[in-house]
């Protein structure tokens, strides 16, 4: 698996992203369920499935093969793909220097591997901030292993979702370093509420939340949007609507800036996955008590 990630990294973005357009086609024609889940949630969302589809599975190709390029790219070779836009830019050096803790948003849009990258490399090389990333830990080893070495980025340290990893988060936000999320994953039991999601009930991480309101910590969303055969532009915005502690509230305030978001480059989001599933344990939103 290693070897297959270093010749990855070697293909050049204007062959790669053709290529891995084409392999998203052929895994959609080969899976129902896959088709089944990106029709639905762009239903969903209010897209027509089949003007999107097209454009949609080849970008989900495009970023499978990306995220191996990403990851085994040294930053002064991926540098030359990654560019920010100018208000990401002033924004991100305006809340480093606050001196507050971040929590920094990533939706599954367009390449949300190359933005906690962007900003470790760019913004924090040289200083004693870091970013703490939490992530699911997989359940086969050899892709343990690759996600944790895929991950390990000066700057950077991960944070696996299980109780080492609430401690890392905690000790970040607590030292007023940065904190990453996919906040579109969803959680395990017990770990989040079920909020409104484009319209539906999706079950939705909170610890973060919980987390922010505790250290007062600023709050940014932010991408990379896929640039087809050249790299990513990186775009934040700021989420300046105060959280209220009311954990089902604050899960849809979210979840509201996420569809904002989306919404801007919506071929570019994981429309295939499965955002509304139920948490293996978990109770159904209409059985959730209130909280």
């Amino acid at each position: 698996m290693h070897l297959i990630l270093r010749l990855i990294s070697f293909i050049p973005l204007k062959i790669l992203h053709p290529l891995g357009g084409l392999i998203g086609t052929m895994v959609w024609l080969c899976s129902e369920t896959y088709r089944r889940h990106m029709a639905e949630n762009l239903r969903l969302a209010g897209y027509d499935p089949k003007a999107c589809v097209p454009k949609v599975r080849r970008e989900l190709g495009m970023q499978s093969l990306e995220t191996a390029w990403i990851w085994d790219r040294p930053w002064s070779s991926l540098s030359k793909h990654v560019r920010a836009t100018p208000e990401a830019e002033a924004l991100i050096t305006r809340a480093l220097q606050s001196g507050r803790p971040i929590l920094f948003l990533t939706p599954h849009v367009g390449s949300f591997e190359v933005t906690p990258v962007w900003l470790a490399r760019k913004h924090l090389d040289g200083t004693s901030r870091y970013m703490a990333i939490l992530y699911r830990i997989p359940k086969k080893a050899f892709l343990r292993r690759l996600v944790l070495e895929g991950r390990e980025t000066p700057g950077i340290v991960p944070a696996p979702a299980d109780l080492s990893g609430v401690r890392t988060l905690f000790r970040a936000f607590r030292t007023k370093q940065i904190v990453g999320v996919l906040p579109d994953q969803t959680p395990s039991k017990g770990e989040g509420v079920w909020a409104p999601f484009f319209g539906r009930p999706a079950y939705t991480m909170t610890l973060p939340l919980r987390l922010a309101k505790q250290f007062d910590a600023l709050k940014i969303v932010a991408w990379g949007r896929r640039i087809d055969g050249w790299g990513w532009e990186v775009g934040a915005r700021l989420w300046d609507e105060p959280l209220t502690g009311d954990l089902l509230k604050d899960a849809g305030l979210m979840n509201r800036q996420l569809e904002e978001v989306i919404r801007q480059f919506p071929e570019q989001y994981l429309w295939s996955y499965n955002r509304y599933k139920r948490p293996a344990g978990a109770k159904g939103p209409d059985e959730e008590e209130s909280r």
